[in-house]
């Protein structure tokens, strides 16, 4: 019989997000484990501003003033791509979204930057030299678990490094999708991980996270998941890769049992390096606990 959240559950219950149906936790036999997941996208659903809006700009622009060399990094001759993405932006929103408006450009920054303090995306350019894409600029407000610093000027190949399995069943392909990727397609896609803190701005992982006790997996765990989006840029042939953080507490699954279900079932089957990379290693037995007494089964 499908559990129905009662006592505490109900208490912590909150309504499930929209984009939860976007999440495929289907369980896989894999190997291979990982997928690109990837599926077209219209212009008109390019971006996904939402009544969070004023407060994610609110901390996009006190990062930026606040955390500049950490949340945004370009290298020399990025500036026209940054210029090509800005108009882009600018135009999606006063077709798409004039109700919303948008701020006058900031004077004296790159024109990514600018970009970046419009929209509750994150803005990453990849462009194609040497042989390869490589993170050459980026506005990242909202990092799950990575720095930039770490990655800018960085082959795809190598930004993807600590993706276990990535180089075996991903990177060809994904290189491969980049080189293809035409003006006018947007391929898009989406993550997820687990965050033990509604926090935004997320570079670096907990250290050495306390393990979660089931009763305290629906208030004190984040389901967080990154829809990305990647385009070819008509004029400066770079790719312009979007990353919009959203993230609800565990508790919203508990009015989902269907989705409960399919993580658990998920969550069972990958293999352990996966779990490490989702966030998910020492509270697992915890997670698969509570997941179980919300599903279906």
């Amino acid at each position: 019989m499908p559990y129905r959240p009662e006592g505490r559950y109900r208490r912590a219950a909150v309504d499930p997000p929209a984009w939860l149906d976007e999440l495929t936790f289907g369980r896989d036999d894999g190997p291979p484990w990982l997928s690109m997941g990837l599926s077209r996208c219209d212009h008109a659903r390019w971006l996904v501003p939402d009544e969070h809006r004023s407060r994610e700009l609110a901390e996009c622009r006190r990062l930026l003033g606040e955390r500049h060399d950490e949340v945004f990094g370009a290298l020399s001759g990025t500036e026209a791509a940054g210029a090509e993405a800005l108009a882009l932006v600018r135009d999606w929103f006063g077709h798409q979204r004039p109700d919303l408006g948008v701020e006058d450009d900031p004077v004296d920054v790159h024109p990514l930057e600018a970009a970046g303090r419009l929209t509750q995306e994150d803005l990453c350019l990849m462009m194609e030299h040497d042989g390869a894409h490589h993170l050459d600029a980026a506005c990242l407000c909202f990092p799950s678990h990575w720095r930039l610093a770490d990655k800018l000027g960085r082959p795809t190949r190598a930004v993807h490094g600590p993706v276990p399995g990535y180089g075996d069943e991903l990177a060809e392909r994904v290189d491969t999708y980049l080189r293809r990727l035409r003006p006018g397609v947007i391929g898009v896609r989406r993550n997820w991980s687990v965050h033990d803190s509604p926090a935004l701005f997320a570079p670096v992982p907990p250290a050495d996270p306390e393990p979660v006790v089931a009763d305290d997996v629906p208030t004190r765990l984040w389901l967080r998941s990154e829809r990305q989006t990647l385009r070819r840029l008509t004029a400066s042939r770079a790719v312009l890769f979007t990353i919009r953080v959203q993230q609800t507490s565990f508790a919203s699954l508990a009015l989902r049992p269907e989705l409960a279900d399919a993580f658990a079932a998920r969550l069972d089957a990958q293999p352990a390096a996966l779990t490490a990379m989702n966030g998910l290693t020492p509270h697992r037995e915890a997670v698969l606990a509570w997941l179980g007494s919300v599903s279906d089964r």
